[in-house]
């Protein structure tokens, strides 16, 4: 009777351990994704599910190369009227401004907030990215492209929206979007990635529509509190400076040849320093001529009555905006509906923390050190689109290419949670966003600059793939609130140092002792760990050099470099 017991026993534990073995694993539950891009990602078209479909707006890049050709082209031909006419403006306009509406009267709208073409519309694909065509895969956003490798191609789908109507609007159609999708794969709920413009039509969702439906939700660089590019555009804000303008080709002439030889002459021409006042001093005598042209032929009449245009606007540029644009009074119908959103964008932390409390898990990705599109002439933080302190909701920051008290002192954090979040190169303070513990940030990533092969888009996955609530604590090996992006090397770089750029000797504030170490160090007399590397390389291209040293001797003498 033993015997045979223990025959049944070891035949058991046999059986276990080999059903133990064949048996899968349970996998760690995948949710679909549904990505919401931002404006102009979506292609609009005329006569849209006709035989007479045809592109509203240049939808390739044959086409778009056409438009600025023709376009550059009025440009030349309107100042070459305005030469010949003696310096009239008028003269300019006549030629340039017809050229531009032929492109931008399709898309336009009526000041009532109704389009002028009521044909134009779009095409939703209902499908998972694995039913789409090779050619409309490469078409989607690099967070589809990453979600796929990590998740598969058949849990991606993509929702489109027609970026001139109001987010509230565009909110209703993701709802049923989603629900769509619920009801096809069984499942109760979804990850979503809202990128630029796209995080504006998701906050209107959650709070039409609640966040019952959302797992996890990342907001990549949200244009949820506008940005100053539409606020200066709305308010007449426009000046060219010279130095803005040489930032913004400089940061970009690392992906073109035409802007780096560019950037060159603009900066030979800012070298000659009455050369350059007298020359950007004409162009933006100019602007000024031609820019009342620019409002009554196109902003007012084809613009301004665009609802998607006012929920891209800064609160502190709102009714200013209303001012300008609606000088004989704006339409109450119309008014009503961007107050609408405008009520949304300033109660989005309650939105989100709603969300937070329904088990929703929630972050920001914000690039930074970027100059703004050189409309003005302002120097604030930015992706190249949208300013920092607009996308992360709040955060408090040093002028582009400046830091914190012009190096001299130690920067003290605004809110004081027990918490470091100020990062070392004394350009942000997180402590004031609307999230502080959920907002991340990454040097010198660009508006559109996430790419799967650089290892931008990985802090989006992981923010996707959270079983619980992650903060800027919970993997600082990896994800810190703080990254570099090298644009050199193509490479991200965490940082969760707490020292500052430029004090190499760690004495909290950055002297010429810094810049004699930084001397050593690119002499090879001195070696320094990887964290006094970030440090010392003020310039980013991965070592420290003496042009770093030169630097740290102009940043400890409060000189500009």
């Amino acid at each position: 009777m033993k015997a045979t017991k223990k025959i049944v026993s070891v035949i058991l534990a046999i059986t276990l351990a080999v059903v133990a073995f064949v048996m899968p694993v349970s996998a760690a539950k995948v949710y679909p994704l549904v990505i919401v891009d931002g404006i102009f990602s979506t292609p609009l078209y005329k006569n849209v599910g006709t035989a007479d479909e045809a592109p509203a707006f240049p939808t390739d890049d044959a086409a778009l190369e056409e438009m600025i050709k023709e376009i550059l082209g009025a440009f030349i031909g309107g100042c070459i009227n305005y030469g010949v006419a003696k310096k009239d403006y008028n003269a300019f306009a006549d030629k340039f401004y017809p050229v531009l509406n032929k492109y931008v009267e399709p898309i336009g709208f009526l000041a009532d907030g109704e389009p002028i073409d009521a044909t134009v519309g779009f095409i939703q694909n209902e499908k998972p990215m694995s039913e789409y065509t090779d050619e409309e895969k490469a078409g989607l956003s690099v967070f589809a492209q990453a979600y796929a490798e990590e998740f598969g191609e058949e849990n991606v789908y993509n929702f489109s929206y027609d970026w001139r109507i109001s987010p509230i609007d565009s909110a209703v159609a993701l709802d049923e979007y989603i629900q769509n999708i619920q009801e096809d794969l069984g499942v109760k709920k979804v990850n979503v990635v809202a990128h630029s413009m796209g995080a504006n039509v998701v906050l209107s969702y959650l709070y039409e529509f609640g966040s019952k439906s959302i797992n996890n939700l990342v907001f990549s660089a949200p244009a949820w509190q506008g940005t100053s590019l539409a606020g200066n555009i709305a308010t007449n804000n426009i000046e060219f400076d010279m130095f803005t303008v040489e930032n913004y080709l400089v940061q970009m002439a690392n992906v073109s040849a035409t802007t780096h030889i560019t950037a060159f002459i603009i900066s030979y021409i800012a070298t000659y320093d009455g050369l350059s006042k007298e020359y950007f001093g004409d162009i933006n005598k100019a602007v000024a001529g031609i820019l009342p042209r620019l409002y009554t032929d196109t902003v007012i009449p084809y613009i301004a009555g665009m609802p998607g245009f006012w929920s891209l606007l800064p609160a502190e540029d709102y009714e200013a905006a209303k001012e300008f644009l609606f000088v004989d009074g704006i339409i109450p119908n119309f008014e009503d509906k961007i107050d609408a959103y405008y009520n949304i964008q300033a109660n989005a932390k309650t939105i989100i923390e709603d969300a937070m409390d329904d088990g929703v898990n929630f972050g920001i990705v914000v690039g930074y050190n970027c100059q703004m599109i050189p409309i003005s002439d302002e120097y604030e933080q930015s992706d190249t689109i949208i300013d920092v302190k607009y996308a992360s909701g709040g955060a408090t920051c040093s002028k582009y290419l400046q830091a914190f008290d012009d190096w001299t002192n130690i920067y003290n954090q605004a809110v004081k949670d027990g918490h470091n979040h100020v990062s070392w190169d004394y350009k942000v303070d997180a402590s004031t966003c609307m999230f502080p513990e959920q907002t991340w940030f990454y040097k010198n990533l660009q508006h559109n600059g996430h790419n799967v092969d650089y290892g931008t888009t990985d802090i989006v996955i992981w923010l996707l793939g959270a079983d619980e609530q992650y903060d800027v604590f919970t993997d600082t090996e990896n994800y810190p609130q703080f990254s570099l992006y090298n644009t050199y090397k193509r490479k991200v770089t965490p940082i969760s140092i707490d020292g500052i750029i430029g004090d190499l000797d760690d004495s909290g504030a950055i002297t010429t002792l810094d810049a004699r170490q930084a001397l050593k160090v690119a002499a090879g007399q001195k070696k320094v760990d990887e964290d006094h590397l970030i440090i010392g390389d003020i310039d980013e291209d991965g070592d420290i050099t003496t042009d770093d040293a030169r630097c740290i001797l102009a940043m400890a003498a409060g000189i500009d470099f």
